[in-house]
């Protein structure tokens, strides 16, 4: 149930394409694995590794720590592990576990 209202509200909401394989980054995102970024907007990773987030404005992005990290740094919070991306925090939701994911 949970993912059919998160694909309606994504439907609605405005994506952002993120490359996830970008060479600087040294992220790849991995399908059925859900995301947030900038503690903010959620992410989904698609079948050819992209990450789709939503465009919510919030707060969080006016955060230095979370926009201004070091690219390419890694760490965890809690059993969650996060990336520094070009786009800013990226960090797994639900303890990194994978997902059943029907395209």
């Amino acid at each position: 149930m949970k993912a059919v209202i998160f694909l309606g509200i994504f439907l609605f909401a405005a994506v952002l394409a993120v490359n996830a394989s970008d060479d600087e980054d040294d992220f790849k995102c991995t399908v059925g694995v859900n995301y947030k970024e900038n503690r903010c907007n959620n992410c989904f990773c698609s079948p050819t590794h992209t990450l789709g987030c939503t465009l919510m404005a919030c707060q969080s992005h006016q955060d230095p720590k979370l926009t201004n990290c070091a690219r390419g740094t890694t760490w965890e919070e809690g059993c969650e592990k996060c990336w520094c991306t070009k786009q800013g925090t990226i960090c797994t939701t639900d303890c990194g576990r994978v997902h059943n994911v029907k395209y």
